[in-house]
């Protein structure tokens, strides 16, 4: 696969989904992963316009990556970089394999062709990032991106894009683990839980169904289905089937991933184990329908 030129500037406007400033940063160091990521928004945070933060980005990016042409070639895709903010940061994975990096974007894996995404795996960081945002439910997005050393230094290769189902399991995971309070639930839950989920309810009802998450580590992700029809639903998420009016298996049968989620439970000496949680979209945006 030959590496593409970066001409599009309508694909490049999916940068308007990656901006802010670093206020919170959790589980990061100053040479880690992780503060390529909070530079990034720093300088945007800084910038006078556009134009002059992307003069910036070529310094923090890898040279696999198609940023810098981006940054050169199309500076206003960065207009939406200065006004969002960056909430939350966190190294989530770590040296994810050639598939894994294939599947952050589909212009991404393009880009860089086969020869790119060799050189960038197994050798990187995943670097969870949580934005405000205008003009999306709940007012926050979650975006992922894949960084990865070079020269010594760590460098930003690209972002997920879209909003996947991995993002949209971890930042449940993480708003349900950030409630001070079994009663303070309600909100998050509310907020990125399917309409067709019995969540909402499951958290107004008994809170503590929700007591597992709140004490176990997100170890990792994975997607491993994709777009179950009404019967495999049923087959693989009984409990929820068994909840749900068929009216409201019907809207995401077709349409929908499976989420492994690897986790780890010290305090019951558990070790690391997986659930399956299954997502959808709605609205344009990836929700949580169940886990189990």
């Amino acid at each position: 696969m030959e590496r593409r030129t970066f001409l599009s500037v309508g694909s490049a406007s999916v940068l308007a989904l990656t901006a802010g400033f670093p206020s919170i940063a959790a589980g990061t160091t100053a040479d880690g992963p992780a503060a390529v990521v909070e530079a990034y928004y720093r300088r945007a945070r800084a910038a006078e316009d556009s134009e002059t933060f992307a003069e910036q980005v070529p310094e923090l990016t890898h040279s696999v990556s198609p940023l810098s042409e981006l940054a050169t070639d199309a500076p206003m895709a960065f207009d939406g970089t200065l006004r969002q903010e960056l909430v939350d940061v966190e190294v989530v994975e770590e040296d994810v394999s050639a598939e894994r990096i294939e599947d952050i974007s589909d212009f991404f894996a393009a880009s860089v062709g086969e020869e790119g995404i060799a050189q960038l795996a197994g050798n990187n960081a995943v670097v969870a990032v949580t934005l405000e945002a205008d003009g999306v439910i709940g007012g926050r997005v979650a975006k992922e991106w894949l960084v990865a050393p070079e020269d010594g230094e760590w460098r930003l290769v690209w972002f997920d894009g879209r909003n996947s189902p991995r993002a949209a399991v971890r930042e449940f995971f993480r708003q349900v683990n950030a409630a001070g309070s079994f009663e303070a639930l309600d909100e998050p839950v509310d907020d990125l839980s399917h309409s067709v989920s019995p969540l909402p309810s499951v958290v107004e009802y008994n809170p503590r169904f929700f007591a597992g998450l709140r004490r176990q580590e997100l170890a990792g992700t994975e997607v491993v289905a994709e777009n179950l029809d009404a019967g495999g639903l049923a087959d693989r998420f009984g409990l929820f089937a068994n909840w749900a009016r068929r009216a409201d298996i019907e809207p995401i049968a077709g349409e929908n991933a499976v989420v492994a989620v690897s986790l780890r439970d010290d305090s019951i000496g558990a070790g690391e184990f997986v659930q399956e949680w299954l997502v959808a979209p709605e609205a344009g945006e990836w929700r949580v329908v169940w886990f189990q």
